[in-house]
């Protein structure tokens, strides 16, 4: 093939990329810090992720790590395009459906003997939760640990799930609010195991929580892949490849 075709063709193909560019673009996507199973290895995969990108398949994902209460602002300051575990608020952004769902457990060490069989039963012991606990875990627990609430002072919020982890193991008379299975994959990671606590089932079953987008486009197209993901039998293999009990599934 001589020069001039070969120049002829890449001209050809330079000029339909400029008429029909490519719909394909990167996407940002605020996240909080590693939780395992749910978002694992600096967000190289986990449950989570693993939704999020194969609920774009069109879509070039990069997911912007954070702490949970950074997450929610990560638009309107303009650093994301998409954002991770919303309950859904005002605003000129655009959510999906329930997407992803924690089930949340009060837990204590076995050897503290905590008696818990309703929220009000947290008062008095040290709460450590995640980042935004006291806005997600509904008015009864908000009244109680709110900011400005007199049993704030017992009560701590940390970023990264890790931390949590180990902070509740560190103290004693704690009591760990978080999902179990982040629970159980961390504290097996630090020598610890399930035989060694308690479960305390205080709250819905299931915290289920959307996404937000800045485009509307996007959004709609991440809600046709979610259903995809249930209709298709997907979301339940990757509750189970993860481990995480199928309780969890947004899957209707």
């Amino acid at each position: 093939m001589s020069l001039k075709v070969i120049s002829s063709l890449s001209l050809f193909f330079l000029l339909l990329c400029l008429i029909f560019p490519s719909h394909s673009k990167e996407l940002k996507v605020a996240i909080s810090h590693d939780a395992p199973p749910y978002i694992i290895d600096h967000a190289q995969s986990g449950l989570e992720v693993d939704i999020i990108l194969q609920s774009l398949p069109g879509h070039t994902v990069s997911f912007l790590q954070m702490g949970w209460a950074e997450i929610q602002g990560a638009i309107a300051h303009g650093i994301a395009d998409a954002e991770t575990n919303v309950l859904g608020q005002n605003g000129k952004i655009y959510y999906s459906n329930n997407y992803i769902g924690f089930v949340n457990s009060a837990i204590s060490k076995k050897k503290d003997n905590i008696k818990i069989e309703k929220i009000s039963d947290l008062a008095g012991h040290h709460i450590i939760a995640w980042q935004g606990a006291h806005s997600d875990l509904g008015t009864q627990f908000a009244a109680l640990f709110h900011p400005g609430k007199p049993l704030h002072k017992y009560y701590v919020e940390i970023g990264d799930s890790r931390k949590q982890v180990q902070e509740f193991w560190r103290r004693d008379n704690s009591v760990a609010i978080i999902d179990r299975a982040i629970f159980s994959y961390l504290s097996n990671k630090q020598g610890h195991t399930m035989d060694e606590v308690d479960i305390h089932r205080i709250f819905d079953p299931v915290s289920k929580f959307k996404m937000a987008f800045k485009e509307e486009a996007i959004r709609d197209a991440f809600n046709r892949g979610l259903s995809r993901l249930c209709e298709t039998g997907t979301y339940a293999s990757l509750l189970k490849k993860y481990k995480v009990s199928q309780e969890a599934s947004i899957c209707e």
